[in-house]
């Protein structure tokens, strides 16, 4: 088995090798034989528009898990309400709350202590005992009833034939279910918790040649038990990237002060960008230019993120967070379908279906009989003037005759005096520096505000800490702003926590 290994600091374009490589295998094997495995459901999205090619087997490794073992999504899979049944299987499930939400890496990511200890012990192949002491859980868990839910949970997974994300991956393998392939590609490598290594590894068993990219020192899902050790350690032939186009002098100046302070990593050469850019260290968010550019803010805890939507919304700022605008989307679609048509545009029968969720008889919006939307179902294309004629529309005037809440009007009614455009995406995105792997922006600020919790955990191994504000320096294209006036618990960019 042939296996080129891409490692790259941030920005030195690991996954465009990743997609030179394919490119050339794709001229000496057929598609359906290749699989290109993405660490988020969003990156698969993005390889796929890259890629091009429908029969190259692009996934996640939890979908490839659950298509090649006809798990029924649906019916088997162990989330929502199917927690229901089990709270019910025995006397230590009964008063536990198996709340779980789907998390940046497409899988389940438990509220519930307990099941955030199980589940990290079966990523990592650990013990309970030992998964609850990583997780700094230990000091307020009951191991006992933890181990007692943990076998209940299989018990009842054997009975009912149900599983988790998790168990996806192991029945990969044991089932031997691996599609016939000749070269497999892995993305953001170090991500990968054994469990998934273990899939992988096998996966690359089957075939010829393997092409793997990540960077060690953007090991951020330890908590999800990813380890950069795994990555270290590969053998194969090395292809480093090292010439960034993303990060500016100034920028990579601040992240190479990490570096120290980080565990076991890979010593790599990297070159910054050919321009200067500029870090504010101790910048006043309520002084920063955010109403001209493009901003990317990040925080260390989604606590703090709800407190900046806040003032952001307060401060009459249109932003989006977690991908998400405070307008809903249907609304903004409405509001830009109706200014095109006011300024004589066509539109399509889609944009009109978005219109008329905000059109009514009632207010005299629309002619009865035309509120149901039937006669636009034959509609390619059509202006104003045809809506009027043709389709029952009788509103006029400006975006304020659309029907949509009287906060939701205040707030563009604002947005609109401040000079925003909301014809366009919002300049401002929110996120966690989780949410942000992969992201970049011009201008980005970074608050290292945390909580006591966290602070305390990462006094007896820092390593992560250091890792994940590595990555959220490193999204900066042109100008950092560091942000640390808030919170008691902060981390120290450039120096040890402790």
């Amino acid at each position: 088995m042939h296996r080129i290994i891409i490692p790259g600091p941030p920005g030195t374009g690991k996954t465009h090798r990743l997609m030179y490589y394919l490119s050339e295998e794709l001229k000496k094997t057929e598609p359906d034989k290749i699989a290109y495995i993405a660490f988020t459901n969003t990156a698969a999205k993005v390889a796929r528009e890259r890629i091009q090619n429908d029969k190259v087997y692009v996934s996640t490794m939890h979908s490839m898990g659950t298509r090649e073992c006809g798990v029924n999504t649906k019916t088997q899979l162990l989330k929502g309400d199917k927690w229901k049944t089990f709270k019910n299987f025995s006397p230590y499930t009964r008063d536990l709350n198996f709340e779980s939400r789907i998390s940046i890496t497409g899988h389940a990511e438990y509220v519930n202590p307990h099941m955030r200890i199980i589940e990290l012990s079966r990523n990592k192949k650990i013990s309970i005992q030992n998964a609850a002491i990583e997780l700094r859980l230990h000091y307020n868990t009951d191991i006992w009833l933890t181990q007692q839910i943990a076998a209940d949970l299989n018990t009842y997974k054997e009975n009912t034939g149900m599983v988790e994300f998790s168990d996806m991956i192991s029945k990969f393998v044991e089932e031997d279910a691996c599609p016939p392939l000749h070269a497999v590609f892995l993305d953001e490598a170090q991500d990968l918790s054994p469990l998934q290594w273990d899939m992988f590894f096998y996966i690359e068993s089957k075939c010829a040649r393997s092409y793997i990219a990540g960077d060690d020192d953007q090991t951020i899902y330890s908590f999800q038990g990813a380890s950069a050790k795994t990555f270290i350690d590969l053998q194969g032939k090395f292809d480093p990237q090292i010439k960034s186009v993303r990060v500016p002098r100034a920028v990579h100046k601040l992240a190479c002060s990490i570096f120290p302070y980080m565990g076991e990593r890979l010593k790599k050469e990297w070159i910054p960008a050919d321009r200067e850019g500029s870090v504010e260290m101790n910048a006043r968010f309520t002084e920063l230019p955010l109403h001209k550019d493009n901003w990317l803010v990040l925080t260390r805890t989604n606590k703090m993120l709800e407190a900046l939507r806040d003032h952001l919304y307060r401060m009459s700022y249109r932003f989006e967070a977690k991908a998400q605008e405070l307008l809903p989307n249907k609304m903004l679609s409405a509001y830009r379908v109706w200014t095109r048509l006011n300024q004589g545009a066509y539109v399509s029968k889609e944009d009109c279906e978005d219109l008329w969720d905000y059109m009514t008889v009632k207010d005299g919006h629309l002619e009865r009989g035309f509120a149901s939307g039937k006669t636009l179902k034959d509609v390619t294309s059509i202006n104003l003037e045809g809506l009027r004629a043709e389709h029952g529309l009788r509103a006029t005037g400006s975006w304020e005759v659309l029907r949509f809440p009287q906060l939701s009007k205040l707030y563009i009614k604002k947005l609109l005096e401040s000079g925003d455009d909301l014809m366009k995406p919002a300049r401002i995105r929110l996120s966690t520096i989780h949410g942000a792997k992969g992201d970049e922006e011009e201008n980005v600020v970074l608050f290292t505000d945390t909580e006591k919790i966290i602070y305390d955990s990462s006094r007896d191994d820092p390593d992560p800490e250091h890792r994940l504000f590595f990555v959220g320096i490193t999204r900066a294209k042109e100008n950092l702003f560091v942000c640390t006036q808030h919170y008691e618990y902060q981390y120290n960019i450039g120096a040890p926590i402790i």
